[in-house]
C-alpha cells in the first residue's frame, strides 16, 4: 500500500512549489526537473537527485516499477501524490507524471581553463529563457568546453530554461553570475581568442581561422553585444545571410558561430 500524499498543504509539496521562485532555489540551492527524459539525463549523469515524485495515474499505468528499481539502489526517496496536487506543483500545462528535486549542479571553472584546447560560449545579459536552454544545448551538441552566463542573464534554473536545454544542463559545465568584463580580462589573460557577434561587422564567421583555444560572445535577444564588450574583444564577426531575413535571434546566431567553431576545430 502506498502512503499518498493528499494534500497541497503537505510539507513536502510546499517545499517543492517554493523551488518554482529563483530566492528559494538560490536559499535552498536545489531546482525542480520534470518529466521521464529530464530525470533520466540526471541519473545518468550523476546528478545529485534529492527526491523523485510520482502522479497517481503515471504509477497506476505500470510505469514506474523499473524507475521505482533504480532509485532504490540509489537510496533517492520515492513520493506519490494524487493528479490534482502533482499539477499544483508543476510548471507545465500537461505534466509527465515524474518530477524530481536534483541539487544545484557545481563544476570547476578553472580546470576547464586549463585546458589545453578549449572552447566556450559567455551569454551577455541574455533573457529569454528558451534562448538560453537553447545555447546550452547546442554547445553541447557542437562539443564546447562550458558555457558562461553573464549576471543580468535570466537564471539557468528557470524551468523554461531547463527544459529548452533537453538535458544537456547535465552534460555540459555551466557557469553563471559571470562579470562580463570581468571574463573577458580573465579569457584574454589565459591566451583565449575572443570572437563577438556583431551583424554590422566587415569579418564574416566562415573567414574565422582555427584558434586553439576560443570564446564566442554574444549579447542579449534586443539589444546584442555594446560598444563596450566589442571593443574588448580580439575580433567581432558577421555572420552571412544570403537569404532575406534581417537577423537572427540569439540563440540561432550562437548555435551558427559554435558550429563553425567545432568544424574548424575537427578539420585539424
Amino acid at each position: 500500500m502506498k502512503d499518498v500524499i493528499k494534500s497541497s498543504s503537505n510539507n513536502l509539496i510546499k517545499y517543492i512549489k517554493s523551488l518554482r521562485i529563483k530566492k528559494f532555489r538560490d536559499k535552498y540551492g536545489e531546482f525542480m526537473i520534470e518529466g521521464e527524459k529530464l530525470l533520466a539525463e540526471a541519473l545518468n549523469y550523476k546528478a545529485s537527485v534529492s527526491m523523485v515524485l510520482l502522479s497517481r495515474n503515471y504509477w497506476e499505468k505500470g510505469r514506474h516499477e523499473t524507475l521505482s528499481g533504480m532509485l532504490s539502489e540509489s537510496h533517492i526517496p520515492l513520493y506519490y501524490t494524487e493528479d490534482n496536487i502533482f499539477k499544483e506543483v508543476c510548471e507545465t500545462d500537461t505534466p509527465q507524471g515524474v518530477l524530481a528535486v536534483v541539487r544545484k549542479l557545481e563544476f570547476d571553472l578553472s580546470a576547464v581553463m586549463a585546458r589545453d584546447e578549449l572552447c566556450v560560449v559567455l551569454l551577455h545579459e541574455a533573457r529569454d529563457p528558451g534562448n538560453v536552454g537553447t545555447i546550452i544545448r547546442a554547445a553541447d551538441a557542437c562539443g564546447l568546453d562550458a558555457v558562461l552566463i553573464s549576471k543580468d542573464s535570466v537564471d539557468l534554473y528557470n524551468g523554461k530554461t531547463i527544459r529548452a536545454t533537453m538535458g544537456s544542463l547535465f552534460h555540459i559545465p555551466v557557469f553563471q553570475d559571470m562579470d562580463t568584463e570581468e571574463t573577458i580580462s580573465m579569457l584574454r589573460d589565459g591566451k583565449v581568442i575572443t570572437v563577438g557577434s556583431d551583424p554590422r561587422s566587415s569579418i564574416s564567421c566562415i573567414e574565422l581561422p582555427h584558434y586553439k583555444r576560443t570564446a564566442i560572445l554574444v549579447g542579449n535577444e534586443s539589444q546584442g553585444l555594446n560598444g563596450k564588450i566589442q571593443a574588448l574583444l580580439d575580433v567581432n564577426v558577421k555572420i552571412p545571410m544570403p537569404g532575406r531575413a534581417e537577423s537572427l535571434n540569439v540563440g540561432m546566431a550562437a548555435a551558427i558561430l559554435m558550429y563553425e567553431i567545432s568544424v574548424r576545430k575537427e578539420k585539424q
